[in-house]
């Protein structure tokens, strides 16, 4: 590399004095020479064997006070306050069977209501559709008779002018309605 030239700026130079104290000479600093350390040491590895926790204690459920899963309450026990109720297993064929009686009463019960529904809402609508016909019919009725007053007046007014036509055709022919009307001539 070829040497570069520096160009000093007195400006450069009088504020570099004032901020360090120096007159315009620039100088290197040194490496201190200091106590020198010794080459670091190789550090030891932890044992791959861990301390050992004190196993914690197992609980049983009985001490825990939780209830037995599917257990069967006899009929005379009633179950404390405050607990859930849950299903209830049968283990003799004679008390299944009273239970699904009285599901299927229940379900049966539920089934003949809905039935009871809807055929009182079909008998309502079958109710709604009749006076539906009805007012149609009271509609058409209207409709029907004021058409007849209609074809009536046409009819009386049909045979009113008729009657002028022919009594004026009448008059025409008659020897006095010939004298009665006079006629100029320009001639």
């Amino acid at each position: 590399m070829a040497p570069t030239k520096t160009v000093r700026s007195k400006h450069a130079i009088s504020k570099l004095e004032r901020s360090t104290g120096q007159s315009g000479k620039i100088t290197k600093s040194k490496p201190t020479k200091g106590p020198k350390l010794p080459p670091p040491k190789q550090q030891k590895t932890k044992s791959t064997v861990r301390p050992t926790k004190p196993k914690r204690r197992a609980y049983t459920e009985k001490e825990l006070g939780i209830p037995k899963l599917n257990a069967i309450t006899p009929v005379g026990v009633e179950l404390p306050k405050g607990k859930k109720k849950g299903k209830v297993f049968v283990d003799d064929q004679e008390s299944m069977m009273t239970i699904l009686a009285i599901v299927n009463a229940n379900q049966e019960g539920q089934i003949e209501s809905k039935m009871m529904k809807s055929r009182q809402l079909e008998e309502i609508r079958e109710a709604r559709r009749k006076e539906a016909e009805a007012r149609h019919q009271q509609k058409e009725a209207k409709m029907e008779e004021r058409k007849d007053s209609l074809r009536r007046k046409r009819k009386h007014n049909a045979e009113t002018i008729a009657a002028t036509e022919s009594s004026e055709s009448r008059d025409r022919k008659s020897p006095l309605a010939r004298l009665s009307k006079k006629r100029v001539s320009f001639g």
